[in-house]
């Protein structure tokens, strides 16, 4: 991204801690050129999907895809309910190879195991490749849903079709690359990982990146997306634009966004309770406003080097009312920042906290935008953009949803 001054969707809940099963997914930091451990093997991932109770069973759908650069033997999937006293394997499936780069969408329908305590339990889809002789097979895991039980039966859910994220209007794509769609408000820039369902029948997050004054939205695509530099990633990317070069206005330009958001829902199957929004300084104000004022439809915010009310156009208590859900927020100050000083980012995200909502402030050394290198407090800094890629891109897989 330029100097900045001033800036999926399946049914993965929040799920309990479960350290027994690793996770699939996420940014591994790659960097290009690096050479990527699993060229010479296979590497089986989930990589999105949405498993729901309804009624007396589970339903819904996962995609298990082959990272590697080797075909994979013949391996097994499970949808595992993560109980108190072990994991309870709901359905297992019995899967033929899969190719290098390969993807595989698994349906899943089954009744509920019994004998399950009252309580919210993580679902978790998994996969198991056949470990050599002498050793343990170990899954990967994903959260895809979470699960209620000991409850009365719920009444079946809607049909599909009312309740489908699938697009409406497909359009033609290639993955791995940056392109540029238009709606009615702006144009907007777009990276589709390699792990997204090219049939639309699984779901994926989507995360929301705004750009700070003098920032563009055509180059900060490639540094949230870290697919570019062949790191692992499972969430598509978008930057929105109408505002190249200049500031965000976050009292008129909220419609930039959400017509962004829109129009992506009606070209790819984007889980619509995994929208994430994220901002560098003047689009972090531009996140928080939409977020404050339309908590139900976001499943979080991704701030750097901004604050939560002061430039939003809303006053703290507004912002506070205005909102119906407590959103997730990861907030990343850098301590010498004198646009955005942090014992005013404290007192605002402090504020937050104390209304309840789960936040996370992240405070590293740096001014408000540092290039990689930079001296700061006698000492060279990561600069602004790796701290966005390290420490706020991972969250995106903290499987927050909203309602």
């Amino acid at each position: 991204m330029k100097k900045l001054a001033g800036g999926v969707i399946a049914l993965c809940l929040l799920a309990p801690a479960w350290t027994a099963l690793p996770s699939a997914g996420g940014f591994t930091g790659a960097k290009p050129g690096a050479s990527h451990p699993h060229k010479k093997s296979a590497r089986l991932l989930i990589t999105s999907g949405s498993v729901a109770a309804g009624g007396p069973g589970l339903s819904g759908s996962f995609l298990v895809q082959n990272a590697g650069g080797r075909r994979s033997g013949r391996f097994s999937a499970s949808v595992v309910i993560a109980a108190p006293r072990g994991n309870v394997v709901a359905k297992s499936f019995a899967m033929a190879p899969l190719g290098a780069g390969a993807s595989r969408t698994v349906k899943v329908s089954s009744p509920l195991p019994g004998g399950l305590p009252a309580q919210s339990m993580a679902i978790r889809a998994c996969v198991t490749k056949k470990a050599k002789k002498g050793k343990r097979p170990i899954p990967r895991c994903r959260a895809v849903g979470t699960l209620q039980a000991g409850r009365p039966p719920a009444p079946a859910p809607p049909a599909p079709s009312a309740t489908s994220s699938v697009p409406p209007n497909p359009i033609p794509f290639n993955k791995g690359t940056v392109f540029t769609l238009t709606d009615p408000e702006s144009n907007y820039w777009v990276y589709v990982p390699s792990s997204y369902d090219s049939s639309h029948q699984a779901p994926m997050p989507l995360f929301v990146w705004l750009h700070g004054c003098g920032g563009e939205s055509s180059g900060d695509i490639n540094t949230v997306s870290p697919g570019l530099d062949g790191a692992a990633q499972d969430w598509i990317s978008i930057t929105v634009g109408g505002r190249e070069g200049g500031c965000w206005d976050p009292g008129g330009d909220q419609s930039k966004v959400t017509a962004a958001i829109a129009d992506m829902k009606s070209h790819f199957n984007v889980d619509p309770h995994r929208v994430i929004l994220s901002g560098y300084s003047s689009g972090g104000d531009l996140a928080y406003r939409i977020a404050f004022y339309n908590s139900s439809s976001y499943a979080g915010v991704l701030a750097e080097n901004t604050a939560p009310f002061r430039d939003t156009g809303s006053s703290q208590a507004d912002s506070l009312a205005a909102a119906t859900t407590k959103f997730n927020v990861v907030h990343l100050a850098h301590l010498q920042d004198d646009t955005y000083p942090i014992a005013q980012v404290r007192a605002e995200t402090d504020a937050m906290k104390a209304a309840g909502f789960p936040i996370t402030r992240i405070e590293v050394e740096g001014t408000h935008f540092d290039e990689p290198g930079a001296i700061v407090n006698g000492r060279p800094v990561a600069g602004t953009d790796a701290d966005l890629r390290s420490l706020l891109l991972p969250h995106i897989d903290d499987g927050w949803r909203s309602p």
